[in-house]
């Protein structure tokens, strides 16, 4: 467990995007812009250690509104292993989690009955400009039954179809909304409805109090993880469960 936390500190160093990142090595100019105005502000709050943390399990129940029926949520609700994914739908590093680990998750762990996967909004409002209303599409999705299409369409076409102009960016989560089959009005007040942007910042201001102020994180049945760490950290993790 000791070597399994002191690898994942290294990785997380290259791994999550927020407001107390340290220095990394960018692949994209996004990456760097990212990483320069995170690394010249202050922690939203004082962040937990790196690596695994207790997270009692119960509160996040609660606090979070975990139900079976959750339509942010893929797997088994009896299976033994919970998975809170935080994200942020103009995050780098969450689209990678997306890209390269979120697949076999889905697969090896997710469809074999070993983990339920929740997804949770943390729009990091001050280095994203869009992510709030990206957070806010996906809710309003969700309402329709259909938020991980959503989830899919905004991670899989950001920095080409959309991102960082809120208001234009309105406008295409829209033509999302129709092209997926949602019921275009309902999904357009929805957007418009300053309730649904509350709810988001409820979520993301529950996230903060919990230590939770970075992107992507995972909380693995009450351990915290930072970063878009690769399958296999999961995979041990969810093993000793």
């Amino acid at each position: 467990m000791k070597r399994l936390s002191l690898w994942m500190i290294l990785v997380f160093i290259l791994t999550a995007c927020g407001s107390y990142a340290p220095p990394v090595t960018s692949e994209t100019t996004e990456e760097l812009r990212q990483t320069s105005i995170a690394n010249n502000r202050p922690p939203t709050i004082p962040p937990l250690p790196p690596g695994p943390t207790p997270t009692p399990r119960p509160a996040l129940n609660e606090v979070f509104d975990l139900r079976d029926d959750d339509p942010r949520a893929l797997g088994d609700p009896n299976a033994p292993v919970l998975i809170i994914e935080f994200t942020d739908f103009e995050c780098t590093f969450c689209q990678r989690f997306f890209q390269e680990t979120r697949p076999q998750i889905l697969s090896e762990l997710v469809e074999t009955g070993k983990v339920r996967l929740v997804v949770r909004d943390l729009p990091l409002t001050t280095i994203h400009p869009s992510a709030l209303v990206a957070a806010v599409a996906a809710q309003c999705a969700a309402d329709q039954g259909q938020f991980f299409p959503m989830y899919e369409r905004l991670f899989s076409s950001h920095q080409q179809e959309w991102g960082g102009v809120p208001q234009r960016d309105r406008v295409v989560f829209g033509e999302f909304a129709d092209q997926l089959g949602l019921d275009g009005a309902t999904f357009r007040a929805c957007l418009d409805d300053p309730e649904s942007e509350k709810a988001v910042l409820n979520e993301m201001q529950a996230a903060l109090a919990l230590g939770i102020n970075s992107t992507p994180n995972f909380v693995v049945n009450g351990q915290l993880v930072r970063g878009a760490q690769p399958f296999r950290v999961f995979e041990e993790l969810v093993s000793q469960q």
